[in-house]
């Protein structure tokens, strides 16, 4: 009787210690089951976060070395197009430009839009300054009147891309909003992080531009005042004006020995130069006739030599009529 009581408690207690054993491990299975899903869910957040982090991180850089490397692929793309090659401001020695401003130095004396602004050099386009330049591009001009020069200005305003252009040859130099659309969108384009590329249809423009023929009285006499000898230099371009007198039109700067003759017939110009009769004791203007095409091709095919001689022709007067 008291072997099977034995027994008993012997099956009682190895019963007892199953049961506890499958109870711990139905826990310990509960506990890994349940943790896996925390530890999945942390790490996740943790992933969303940086990834948010360096969003905005890059949201924040307006300039950085990458971008400037893009800027200097495509000016160097863009100016060929203009027939310019442009000098940049490496960062560290001063760009001297042919009329004597020296970049970024001269930012301090400089005005923009004709008024006083605060502009100054920034490598990352961010500053105190209303303007904040991250890049400067230089043209030395070669085609009189001499010496000009177009000096690009890229820079923020406002935490914004504005090209800013300056052709000043004298006087305080006077930075505006560049006209160029290819150079502004390409601009915006490489802040915004796309890249940017040079207009296929610029150089075709251009060269579209150029088969027209140009029929404006004064550019026509900038260019008939060149081939006639006459050096142009600023002090000259001030004082240029036409009038027209006895069916002609004159350039010159206000004395008799300065002007110079000339009509357009169609595509044809006749200019005239003087040479001395023994006979009547007065000069006798012999004529010469010469294209509207031929004279472009010497006086304005180049891009620097279309900006000067409108620069020229656009600050003269009014053409006066001396036979009223």
């Amino acid at each position: 009787m008291k072997i099977r009581k034995w027994h008993l408690a012997t099956v009682f207690v190895a019963t007892a210690l199953i049961l506890t054993g499958c109870s711990s491990q139905n826990q310990s299975a509960k506990k890994s089951s349940s943790s896996k899903p925390t530890t999945s869910v942390v790490s996740h957040k943790s992933k969303k976060t940086d990834k948010t982090q360096v969003n905005n991180k890059q949201a924040t850089v307006l300039w950085d070395s990458s971008k400037d490397n893009q800027l200097k692929v495509f000016i160097d793309q863009w100016g060929p197009t203009m027939k310019q090659s442009y000098v940049k401001y490496d960062g560290s020695n001063s760009l001297k430009t042919s009329t004597g401003t020296i970049y970024p130095d001269y930012l301090s004396k400089v005005t923009v839009e004709g008024a006083n602004a605060s502009i100054g050099w920034s490598k990352d386009g961010k500053g105190t300054n209303e303007y904040n330049v991250v890049a400067i591009y230089n043209y030395n001009g070669t085609v009189p009147p001499l010496p000009n020069h177009i000096t690009y200005f890229f820079a923020f305003h406002n935490n914004q891309p504005i090209v800013l252009v300056d052709q000043s040859r004298d006087g305080t130099p006077n930075l505006v909003e560049t006209g160029n659309k290819d150079l502004k969108s390409g601009f915006n384009d490489i802040v915004a992080g796309k890249k940017a590329a040079v207009n296929s249809n610029t150089e075709a423009s251009n060269n579209k531009q150029s088969s027209q023929l140009v029929t404006d009285p004064k550019m026509v006499g900038v260019m008939v005042y060149q081939m006639h000898g006459a050096q142009i230099s600023s002090d000259v371009a001030k004082l240029l004006s036409v009038y027209t007198a006895n069916g002609r039109y004159w350039i010159g700067t206000g004395t008799s020995l300065s002007n110079v003759g000339y009509t357009i017939n169609g595509e044809t110009v006749t200019y005239y130069t003087p040479h001395y009769n023994d006979d009547t004791e007065k000069d006798d203007w012999i004529p010469h006739n010469i294209s509207l095409r031929d004279l472009e091709n010497q006086y304005y095919s180049s891009n620097d030599q279309k900006q000067n001689v409108q620069a020229i022709a656009g600050q003269m007067p009014s053409i006066d009529n001396m036979d009223d």
